[in-house]
């Protein structure tokens, strides 16, 4: 009689399980593979998102540098006072009118920053809290244009426009202009104690006018 060996260890056991194994080791390999491409994949994606959005964000920089460009070009064109802030940076850039109007001391130019600056102008203005609320109520609201008189201490009195700068309908600065209405004020003075004084006169002189 033969006997046969059915132990694990023998030929006939070991080769069902060795291509078992194998076949499982390749099914691993497999499943690793095919994540690392869909790694790859997203990775190579994102990569392309990211080129795209730092090409747009270049072009914004590109443009926005462009428009204050501009802006610098025509700013000593005006009779206005003009200060233009940029977002980017924080930028500061005024004409001459802007440093006679506010008296900017020559020496002071060159550090001539947002803090330095508000301290100068709350010196001059006649109602400096106002003037404090006013600006922080301007930050709170930088997408809207904001409208307003100013009355300094040595009696003149500026008209305020600040407007919002924007390029391709993104918001990259703000441009203030001051604009000298003193002696407008005090003929608007000067008419009302006239009317009050002499009120068919004034009213018979503005007739005569249209």
């Amino acid at each position: 009689m033969v006997h046969t060996d059915t132990r694990a260890g023998s030929p006939a056991a070991s080769a069902p399980e060795a291509a078992g194994g194998l076949t499982d080791l390749v099914n691993r390999l497999t499943q690793e593979l095919a994540s690392m491409q869909r790694a790859l994949a997203a990775a190579q994606q994102k990569l392309g998102s990211t080129s795209r959005s730092l090409e747009s964000r270049t072009q914004e920089l590109t443009e926005a540098r462009a428009a204050l460009a501009l802006l610098l070009a025509t700013l000593d064109s005006t009779t206005d006072g003009i200060l233009a802030l940029g977002y980017f940076g924080r930028a500061m850039h005024y004409n001459s009118r802007f440093i006679e109007m506010w008296r900017i001391p020559a020496d002071m130019l060159a550090s001539l920053n947002d803090s330095a600056l508000l301290t100068l102008q709350l010196a001059q203005v006649k109602h400096p809290q106002r003037f404090l609320a006013e600006a922080e109520a301007r930050k709170a609201r930088p997408d809207e244009e904001h409208f307003g008189t100013v009355e300094m201490t040595d009696g003149r009195v500026l008209e305020c426009h600040v407007a919002p700068q924007r390029v391709r309908g993104k918001r990259v600065g703000c441009v203030t202009s001051f604009h000298d209405v003193t002696e407008h004020e005090r003929l608007e003075r000067l008419v009302s104690v006239l009317e009050a004084e002499l009120p068919s006169q004034v009213a018979e002189a503005k007739a005569s006018m249209f």
